[in-house]
């Protein structure tokens, strides 16, 4: 595993203070856009990875923080490598025990908040490999949430899923439709999002963003970190590849399903002001859907 430090000192964070924030699932495509995102914002992050390509990937987006802050003369930021041999590759995030994780929280103290991104995330994998996802999911999750109680860490944003809800639903979904979830994917983020809020009792509190569609770029190598339909289009035509469109059936003005697709910078934006809101001492736990309200069909998309 990778622990970046990105100090924050004198960028400006119109906070009473400037939080530290542990952020699982950094180097993935959210989380890439996010860490920019924070550090900017005045956040000091500490990120955090356990695959070896994305620990170079996460040195590239730490390494363009730095230049870009030098390109506009602001404050250069300390970066602080940490590679530990107890903290070293997992194949999953089981692996990542409550020992290793209050050890992760203990050499960083103090954290105020947890942005828990990492986990598995997609619907078809999950289908055909359901123990990667329990694991990954729900009992890394769990793991997460024991050390951080055990090390006085109260804050966690969690980032969950719009999956969790029927897919027959049309015009906009409220926060207070029943969930459905349907595969083990959205299944095993609604038993987190579970979890985290029978651990109130322990005095956790926690915001849940539960995300649609999220797409989009900010420079980086998104065409090989993010997998969403639209960066596999644009892969194909890259390639010169055809794409094959799974349903045409659906009760929609083409036949094609519509989805909800929000750009990453609108949920990273979100994701800032969610985490500073959480920190203030008097906001009560919440939970949002995060989309545009805006459906597009895969036909008017692949159009």
């Amino acid at each position: 595993m990778l622990i970046g430090k990105i100090n924050s000192a004198n960028l400006g964070f119109k906070g009473i203070y400037d939080p530290n924030v542990l952020i699982t699932g950094s180097s993935g495509y959210i989380g890439s856009h996010l860490v920019p995102k924070l550090a900017d914002d005045g956040v000091n992050c500490i990120v955090c990875c356990r695959d070896k390509y994305k620990q170079e990937y996460l040195d590239t987006i730490i390494a363009e923080i730095n230049r870009y802050k030098t390109d506009k003369n602001r404050y250069v930021s300390d970066i602080d490598i940490i590679r530990s041999a107890n903290l070293d590759d997992y194949p999953s995030y089981v692996s990542i025990t409550n020992k290793k994780v209050n050890k992760l929280l203990k050499e960083n103290k103090p954290v105020d908040a947890v942005i828990h991104l990492g986990g598995s995330t997609y619907n078809s994998e999950s289908i055909v490999n359901p123990r990667k996802y329990y694991d990954n999911n729900v009992i890394a999750s769990r793991n997460l949430v024991n050390s951080m109680l055990d090390n006085d860490v109260k804050n966690i944003l969690y980032v969950s899923t719009a999956s969790i809800y029927p897919k027959t639903v049309q015009g906009r979904v409220s926060e207070k439709r029943t969930p459905v979830p349907k595969t083990p994917y959205a299944k095993t983020k609604f038993i987190t999002e579970q979890l985290i809020n029978d651990y109130k009792v322990y005095g956790l509190k926690s915001t849940i963003l539960r995300l649609f569609n999220v797409a989009g770029a900010h420079g980086f190598n998104d065409l090989d970190i993010g997998k969403n339909v639209i960066t596999v289009l644009l892969n194909l035509i890259k390639d010169n590849r055809l794409f094959t469109l799974m349903g045409n059936d659906y009760p929609t003005p083409d036949g094609t399903c519509v989805k909800d697709f929000i750009h990453v910078d609108d949920v990273t934006e979100a994701i800032g002001k969610s985490a500073a809101k959480l920190l203030e001492p008097d906001t009560a736990s919440q939970t949002y859907n995060l989309g545009t309200g805006k459906g597009t069909s895969l036909g008017e998309l692949i159009r």
